[in-house]
């Protein structure tokens, strides 16, 4: 299991179009669009504090997506009909996978928040730094396995324009580019209900010094389950049909 987790780490390592989706594109959207309106107070913080935790977890989510879906490619190469034949059972494939995409999540969690810093010099105290980033790196885990569901049960053409689409809406309606609290109620409900709104929730919350709460771990640990099940079954599904 520890080797095939190496594996997998230094294949992420050498892939440079995460470096450009993931913490590039975040970090030049921060620096260019935070101060529109750096008066105000979001989510229980200042604006661009509100704003950089959005920002992000925009760029934490596209990176573990990314991973996760690149396995579309694996498997039409054959590669995942090679790790059905290893002694690997198939919960430590998704897991390991899983894990290795949610790391993608560091770099643009501590970009953003170097930008953040030197742009409107947001401050925090180290243990809310260190408890934003251990909270926005754990929270991407739905995100990491809805990616490996995505990768495991469509073809490389279809995962991609699927992945943008998920990405896309999940990220718009969840409130990360745009704060939830300026919708409609009708889209303020639905964003609560989505893991992105309950994903950033960490970072706000953590930003702001208050523990994360119940009634969103809950939500975030359903996403998980649920896009856990449709991995594991779609990974089962495509080794079996080579």
């Amino acid at each position: 299991m520890r080797a095939y987790l190496r594996f997998e780490m230094r294949r992420v390592v050498r892939d440079p179009r995460l470096m450009f989706l993931s913490v590039l594109g975040p970090v030049a959207t921060y620096l260019i669009f935070s101060g529109w309106s750096a008066g105000d107070r979001l989510e229980g913080l200042a604006a661009p504090a509100a704003v950089m935790v959005g920002l992000a977890g925009y760029g934490a989510i596209a990176g573990v997506l990314t991973v996760g879906s690149a396995v579309s490619q694996e498997r039409a190469s054959g590669w995942l009909h090679q790790l059905r034949t290893t002694p690997l059972p198939t919960g430590h494939v998704v897991a390991a996978k899983a894990l290795v995409g949610s790391l993608t999540a560091i770099p643009p969690v501590i970009a953003v928040g170097v930008a953040a810093a030197l742009q409107h010099h947001v401050g925090l105290s180290a243990g809310r730094w260190i408890a934003l980033l251990l909270l926005m790196w754990i929270g991407t885990a739905p995100f990491a396995l809805l990616g490996l569901a995505i990768g495991y049960g469509l073809s490389p053409q279809m995962a991609v324009p699927v992945t943008f689409l998920a990405f896309l809406a999940l990220s718009a309606l969840g409130g990360l580019l745009a704060p939830a609290a300026y919708f409609p109620d009708g889209l303020r409900s639905l964003a609560h209900a989505l893991p992105t709104y309950r994903y950033a929730e960490l970072g706000w919350r953590s930003a702001a010094g208050h523990p994360p709460t119940a009634s969103g771990l809950a939500i975030l640990v359903a996403w998980t389950a649920a896009f856990a099940l449709v991995a594991g079954w779609a990974y089962r599904r495509s080794t079996a049909r080579r």
